[in-house]
């Protein structure tokens, strides 16, 4: 599959929008979603993309940003494609994060890929490193994503960075325990140069930030003098203008 031109894989594998499983046809919105999920993923979307320190403890990484927030259909979408054997929506997810992120022109059909135009500008990143799985045989969605974003960016992908240690699922641990859970549990694999390099960080989602902060101080002690983490989704609470109207109900009611 990976050697087959790009127009053909869509042929013998539609793509489907994310959201829905839509197939998609020529009305696509984005190259990667259908219109009736257009105002879903507008809602969702996480403006400005860059993450407020306010909301994760970030440490080691210079910034952090996401395309959406992690609710509803994206949350749906994420899990589908991490849990639920629907691998091919990293290349939906991707290419909307390029888009919302980076501000990639977005394909004009489904079977086409963003195109990144900045005349006379250059992305502050010479590397692209997904996080790695937290144990054997899962954790392959950043690894998609970011391979992706490396064929539109136009910046090589390297995965330098392993486990050193079994790790708890960061789900259901609060903030204190996530950081302890994910402390010197990453390292640069023996050999590893990357000195001077500036490095985009991928993942899929972003709650407290203590996953892409660890992977981050393990790439700079590799040599690396700057990391900036990237992601589909992050946890946060949605403003009130975008939740729906049941949880604006429920919340206020929570509230009060």
């Amino acid at each position: 599959m990976k050697a087959l031109p790009e127009g053909l894989a869509a042929l013998l594998w539609p793509r489907r929008c994310p959201l829905c499983d839509r197939v998609l046809a020529q009305d696509t919105v984005s190259g990667c979603l259908c219109p009736d999920c257009l105002p879903e993923a507008r809602r969702l979307f996480h403006d400005p993309p860059r993450l407020p320190g306010t909301e994760h403890e970030f440490y080691a990484v210079s910034g952090a940003a996401s395309a959406f927030y992690y609710s509803d259909a994206v949350r749906h979408a994420i899990l589908r494609c991490k849990e639920h054997g629907h691998p091919w929506y990293a290349r939906e997810l991707a290419d909307l994060v390029a888009v919302r992120v980076f501000g990639a022109q977005a394909a004009a059909c489904p079977a086409g890929r963003p195109a990144y135009m900045a005349p006379g500008t250059l992305l502050p990143y010479t590397l692209i490193v997904p996080v790695p799985p937290r144990r054997k045989g899962t954790g392959g969605m950043p690894r998609l994503l970011a391979g992706r974003l490396s064929r539109i960016l136009g910046i090589p992908m390297a995965c330098p960075l392993y486990t050193t240690r079994e790790m708890k699922p960061q789900k259901g641990l609060d903030l204190s325990a996530r950081l302890k859970n994910t402390k010197d549990a990453y390292a640069c694999r023996p050999g590893t140069d990357l000195s001077g390099a500036r490095v985009l960080l991928v993942d899929d989602i972003i709650t407290t930030g203590a996953t892409v902060s660890a992977c981050a101080l393990a790439l700079l002690q590799g040599g690396a003098v700057s990391v900036f983490a990237v992601s589909v989704a992050a946890k946060e609470d949605l403003p009130p203008d975008k939740r729906l109207p049941e949880k604006r109900r429920v919340q206020e009611n929570q509230s009060k």
